[in-house]
Formats: structure tokens, sequence, C-alpha cells
């Protein structure tokens, strides 16, 4: 009896090991598989942390070399003009090896994130180029805002980057050439706002001339034929007084509004000619009305020889030949203007 109950433990005890062996070859098997697995996976993402990092790393050394373009608060125009395309391909190049990579799901936020903020970096050379091409362009305000943005936004998509000992940014030189373009282009922008402005103001003071000059033509008159008439029996001295009072009152009225006249600094000696035109007229009318006013008062009395009736206008007939000069003048220097 004894004896059996041996054999049985025997083989029970057997039949206990074969299952501790085969439990233990099936976790075993569990083991290699799970850890060839996890082994695997960290491979391909290392592999692909890999890819993240050298591209990162070429950002990097493309955007501190701008700091070439730099000196001080100064940019070396024609230099960044001639280079900026070569940099803009570079990241370009580097934005196309990405896009054909395959960014595994533990980086592939941060893989979105990079090829955002690239795409915004590339955008910041090309805007920058645009504007140094061309600063102060119709639409460069625009441009200058979106150069802002892009700036704004590059900035925050690669703070977003997350991967260990690995930091991507716009450095300081990039930042640095960005301002010194915005500071460019405002200049060239205020100045040409300033050429905007004098230019426009010169467009009216040219206008509102053109009417003055034109109402003077129709009053500037040599009235000495005039007197020749009267003394033909062809028409009276009251109808010339008259005529020559109606001129002095539209010349009133041309003075009048030249004075109100906003002169910029270019329209400067046109104003000085037409004034000094203005004031010789005014002299003229002045003297022939006080001539014929005497040859008027003398006609009453004894007859008077021709002779002493025409010294009468020796200078009123000496100021119209100074508006005449006068006029030339204004002439002359008021196409110089409208040249402009």
């Amino acid at each position: 009896m004894s004896e059996e109950k041996n054999v049985v433990d025997t083989n029970s005890n057997k039949k206990l090991f074969k299952i501790i062996i085969f439990l233990s070859i099936i976790m075993a098997s569990i083991g290699i598989f799970l850890a060839s697995y996890y082994s695997s996976i960290n491979k391909v993402y290392d592999s692909y942390e890999s890819i993240l990092v050298t591209s990162i790393n070429g950002i990097n050394e493309i955007n501190k070399d701008i700091a070439q373009f730099n000196s001080n608060q100064t940019i070396d125009v024609d230099y960044a003009k001639e280079q900026l395309p070569k940099i803009i391909k570079d990241l370009s190049n580097l934005r196309e090896g990405l896009e054909n990579s395959k960014p595994s799901s533990k980086y592939k936020k941060d893989y979105e994130n990079l090829t955002s903020g690239l795409d915004k970096n590339i955008l910041i050379y090309r805007q920058t180029l645009g504007i140094l091409n061309n600063p102060s362009g119709r639409d460069v305000e625009l441009a200058m805002a979106n150069l802002k943005a892009y700036r704004n936004d590059c900035m925050n998509f690669y703070s977003l980057i997350d991967i260990n000992n690995i930091k991507i940014s716009l450095p300081a030189t990039s930042l640095t050439f960005i301002d010194n373009v915005l500071n460019y282009s405002y200049n060239a922008l205020r100045i040409r706002k300033e050429t905007d402005i004098k230019s426009q103001q010169n467009m009216e003071f040219i206008n509102k001339i053109d009417d003055l000059s034109t109402s003077f033509t129709d009053t500037k008159v040599n009235f000495y034929s005039y007197v020749i008439r009267i003394r033909k029996k062809e028409s009276s001295y009251d109808s010339l007084l008259s005529i020559v009072n109606g001129n002095f009152t539209k010349l009133t009225e041309i003075q009048t509004n030249f004075k109100s006249l906003s002169i910029p600094p270019s329209a400067i000696p046109t104003y000085e000619a037409f004034k000094a035109l203005l004031d010789a007229y005014e002299s003229y009318l002045r003297d022939f009305k006080l001539a014929l006013t005497s040859e008027k008062v003398q006609s009453l009395s004894a007859a008077v020889d021709s002779s002493t009736l025409d010294a009468l206008y020796t200078y009123s007939n000496a100021r119209f030949v100074e508006v005449e000069t006068y006029y030339s003048d204004f002439i002359k220097v008021y196409i110089e203007l409208k040249n402009k």
C-alpha cells in the first residue's frame, strides 16, 4: 500500500513539474516578444527623433546665418537681396525633407508644430525680400503687418516643440534683421508719404494758379489804344474809366484769392513771380487811371495838343512794359514748376 502511494506522488510531481516548465516557456516567450516589440518601437521613435533633431539643427544654423545682413540698426540691403533667395531655398529643402518623412505617433505633434513653424519661417524671409525689393510700395503696409504676423506665429509654433535636449526658436539675429527690415521700410514709406503730400500740395497750388492766371490774362489790357479812340470821338472818358474800374475790381478779387493760397516750398518762386506781376499791373492801372482822369479834365478846357496829352501816359506805358516782363518771368517759373 505504501509503495502504491509513493508511485502516485512521484507521477503527480512529474506532472506538476511539466506544467511549471510549460508555463515558464510561455512566459519567457511572451517576455521575449514584448521585449522585441518595445525595442523595435523605441528604435522607430529614436530614428524619427533623429530626423527632427537634424532638421531643427539645420533650421537653427540657417537662422543664425542671418547675422551677416545686420549692421547695428541698419541692413546691407544689396547683400541681403542677393543672399535671401539661397536661404529661402535651404529652408525649403529642409521643409521638403520633413514632408517626405513619416512621423511616428509619439512625435506627430512635434512634427506638425515644426512644419508649421518652418512654413512661417520661410514666409518671413520671402516677405523681407519682397519689402527690400520695394520698401515704399503701395501695399508695403500690408506686407509689414504680414511680416509681424509670420514672426509671431513662427515663434509660437517653435515654442510648442517638446523634444529632450533640443530647442528651436527664432534667434536674436533673425529678430534683429526683421526689426531692421521694418525700420528700413518705415523710413522709405515716410519719405514716400512726404513726397506724395508735397506732390499733392504742388498739384493743388498749380490748379489754383491755373485759374488765377487765366483770370489775370483776361484782365491784363493795355488801355492806351482806347485813349486814341476817345480822341477820335469813338468812345468817351467815362466809359473807359468804368472799364478801368471794372479791371480794378477783377484784380482785387484775384489778389484776394491769391493771398489765401497754401504755398508748398517748391512753388515759392512761382508764387513770388505771380505776386510781382499782380503788383505791377495794379501800379499800371493806378497810373493809367490818373493819366486818363487828367486828360479828361484838360479836354474840358482849352485845346491841348496830342504830344502834351501823350506825355501824361509816360509812366503808365512804362508800367505796362514792366507788366509784360513780369508776365514772361512768371510763365517761365510756372512752366518749370509744372514740369517737376
